[in-house]
């Protein structure tokens, strides 16, 4: 009688958290706002202080007048924060797959 109602509680519980994972919203594509943002980054990075590829992340986020504000710049490089902020801040997107006021995070691989 202990399994029986042991696995029923275990069952409810899994049922509970697969049905929570439903619910939650899914990872939109925004392919239009990705090519747009490799556009504006893929200016040649012309500084030749990196020893070795690094991985930064951008958080950003869209005002009212729909131009991108970066927020942060996960980098211990102050050439790469400055780079990445004078290609993004303040440029529009010509998508609109971004809603205003939402913060959103992308990586940027800088190679040597």
């Amino acid at each position: 009688m202990k399994k029986l109602l042991l696995s029923a509680i275990v069952s409810l519980f899994a049922s509970a958290v697969f049905a929570s994972t439903i619910n939650e919203d899914p990872n939109v594509a925004l392919s239009k706002t990705t090519k747009e943002l490799s556009q504006l980054l893929n200016k040649s990075y012309t500084e030749d202080t990196l020893e070795k590829e690094e991985l930064v992340k951008v958080t950003f986020t869209v005002n009212e007048l729909h131009q991108l504000v970066v927020l942060q710049v996960n980098s211990n490089s102050s050439e790469i924060q400055s780079y990445v902020k004078q290609a993004l801040n303040y440029k529009k997107l010509s998508s609109n797959e971004l809603t205003v006021g939402k913060d959103y995070v992308f990586e940027v691989k800088f190679k040597n």
